[in-house]
């Protein structure tokens, strides 16, 4: 309903207002289509449409399913589905699902699966079975675990690559010398070296050979009926 003006007339006392009756009958209207905008409980107060608050700085408009407040640089946004907050340097939108922030060096998403940071520069996805960086600097010896480990004497760990090297020692002369890595090649053994430890002047009968491997083993021989220790270095897949 348009607002409803009470007619005063031209002068006092003219005769040419409304009758009291028609002024209070339109006062009483005008009341009625303010507070049927308005909803009041327990102090409360609930606007049943639009809320608008604006000069040249700030704007805000509020109904059932959407908050926004913007001016010259920065814009908030919320609805029953998402919020966002965004001005030409930064622009962040968050749902159910999706958090976005970006700008114009980077941009970082997370939803329910993923979480993304990304620039030019540096591109960072990680979710359950993916973590993939351009570059990443670790600032410490023990600082980056890739998958499992063992370290003790006979051990394995991991490369960057999906490479696993493997490591360790074994007592090797003429017959035996059998070596059972720590853990088991999935795809294959690429490279294994040997090097007989041996203290004092060298010797070529100790010199060790790998006669036979696979995924899970490998035999290693001397030339000498004395057994020596012999460390190995495997690298596999």
């Amino acid at each position: 309903m348009a607002k409803q003006t009470i007619g005063i007339g031209t002068t006092a006392n003219d005769g040419t207002g409304d009758p009291l009756r028609d002024a209070f009958d339109k006062v009483n209207d005008n009341f009625d289509e303010v507070y049927s905008s308005f909803t009041f409980a327990s102090n409360n107060a609930t606007v049943a449409n639009n809320v608008l608050i604006g000069n040249s700085t700030v704007n805000s408009v509020a109904n059932s399913t959407t908050v926004s407040i913007s001016n010259s640089t920065s814009e908030v946004t919320a609805t029953s589905g998402s919020l966002l907050v965004g001005n030409s340097t930064v622009n962040t939108t968050s749902n159910s699902s999706t958090i976005v922030v970006s700008n114009s060096t980077s941009s970082i998403t997370v939803s329910e699966g993923t979480i993304a940071v990304g620039n030019s520069t540096v591109n960072t996805t990680a979710n359950s079975s993916l973590v993939n960086a351009t570059s990443v600097t670790v600032n410490s010896n023990t600082g980056l675990t890739l998958g499992t480990s063992d370290t003790s004497a006979n051990g394995f760990t991991y490369l960057p690559n999906g490479l696993i090297i493997q490591y360790g020692s074994v007592d090797a002369n003429t017959t035996v010398g059998d070596i059972t890595f720590a853990n088991v090649f999935p795809t294959g053994l690429y490279s294994l070296t040997v090097t007989t430890n041996i203290a004092g002047a060298y010797d070529s009968t100790y010199q060790s050979i790998v006669i036979a491997s696979n995924t899970s083993t490998a035999n290693v021989r001397t030339g000498n009926v004395t057994a020596k220790s012999v460390s190995y270095t495997a690298i596999g897949k």
